[in-house]
């Protein structure tokens, strides 16, 4: 059965809640298929894809309860370099409709804060088939592009599928 919809906030990562990004867990078979929390900040703060681009880490927060992670990676001059960079739910939350809700957020804040944007893109482990799946079903299509620094493939939401966050 599959769990009913949840709702989350994003909430920014600053000096007063950033020590809750790094006590979240993923199960062991699953640590390959995100930057760790810590380094998901690093690379936020020293800009890592370069000066043209907000890096924005964020809180996933259902219920007044932190749950997950989500870090983006834009540029606002562009049409389509708009990237959810990282996200990550806590093992203790998983399977509760918490990761759905999280994407579902984390476009509505790229479509809200960048008017300029045409599409959303992230990568995907091809071993991670639990989120390729969950992907697919918002509207992502794989790109036929490779992701750099992995070698994973990338994906993209772009045209009607987008604009319905919008709404």
């Amino acid at each position: 059965m599959k769990p009913a919809a949840r709702e989350v906030v994003l909430e920014p990562v600053d000096r007063r809640n950033y020590r809750q990004l790094f006590i979240m867990q993923l199960r062991p078979e699953q640590t390959s298929f995100v930057t760790p929390p810590r380094w998901t900040l690093a690379r936020c703060y020293v800009r890592l894809f370069g000066d043209q681009f907000e890096h924005l880490p964020h809180l996933i927060v259902a219920v007044g309860e932190v749950v997950g992670y989500s870090t983006t990676v834009c540029d606002p001059a562009s049409a389509d370099d708009y990237w959810i960079d990282d996200i990550m739910i806590d093992a203790a939350h998983q399977g509760k409709g918490y990761g759905r809700a999280a994407v579902v957020e984390t476009i509505k804040m790229i479509v809200a804060r960048y008017p300029r944007c045409r599409a959303v893109q992230l990568t995907c482990f091809r071993t991670n088939t639990n989120a390729a799946t969950l992907y697919k079903s918002i509207g992502f299509e794989p790109t036929g592009g490779i992701d750099e620094e992995f070698g994973e493939p990338n994906y993209k939401l772009s045209g009607a599928a987008l604009a319905k966050f919008r709404e």
